[in-house]
């Protein structure tokens, strides 16, 4: 390297060293050291998670919403803790509180517990959960799980559910108003009365145990009771 060579690199060398001095003294003089956080705590990431909804071990640990008293505890390995005696994060659930339930997606199920005991706590199920089947009419084993069959009134704005059984004991025929009142006839009476009565000048059906091919089945009056 000649002279003017180096020189040159000199010359590029403190031109380096300036730039910086210049942008360290830039950040750093006369400037309080910014703030920061060092997170101590487990190393595991797996367990540190913002606030959820979910359960069970480890909840001390990954901010977990606790729903009972039973939540959070850490019983011994393999065991379930004993089912919960208080209920901690109550809400609702409609469009102001914990989101209105979605008629197509809400499905109602039916298990076969075997030995689980606590049946609050689905992270403490240790044994598998079986659902329950029924025999369909065509004859095949269905799993007991599904939507909910629901109809909305529009004139009310509520929903009620199709039925798939009544009891004659609990049913009641009403008419009600489009405010969902029960409407009154011209004595003021409620247009309310019980389907079945043991009565039978009462009744509205009574049980034919011939019917059904002498299986029985229920029977409708078809006319109506003479008036006093």
């Amino acid at each position: 390297m000649t002279l003017n060579e180096r020189i040159e690199f000199l010359e590029n060398q403190i031109k380096i060293l300036t730039a910086a001095m210049k942008n360290f003294s830039a950040n750093v003089e006369e400037k309080d050291i910014t703030p920061y956080t060092i997170a101590g705590g487990t190393k595991n990431p797996s367990t540190v998670m913002p606030i959820d909804a979910k359960t069970g071990l480890g909840v001390e640990l990954a901010n977990h919403v606790i729903w009972n008293d039973s939540e959070g505890r850490r019983p011994p390995m393999d065991e379930e803790p004993p089912p919960p005696q208080k209920g901690y994060n109550k809400h609702s659930h409609s469009r102001y509180s914990g989101g209105a339930l979605v008629k197509d997606v809400l499905e109602i199920v039916e298990y076969t517990w075997g030995g689980i005991i606590n049946k609050e706590s689905q992270q403490f199920w240790k044994t598998p959960t079986v659902i329950k089947t029924e025999r369909n009419s065509k004859g095949e084993q269905v799993e007991k799980i599904g939507l909910l069959d629901l109809v909305f009134n529009p004139d009310t704005k509520t929903w009620g559910v199709a039925s798939l059984e009544i009891d004659v004991k609990r049913c009641y025929l009403v008419e009600r108003d489009t405010l969902g009142v029960i409407a009154l006839d011209s004595k003021g009476n409620e247009k309310k009365s019980p389907l079945y009565n043991s009565d039978s000048n009462s009744t509205s059906i009574v049980w034919d145990e011939n019917g059904n091919n002498g299986m029985g089945c229920w029977r409708f009056y078809a006319v109506f009771a003479p008036q006093n």
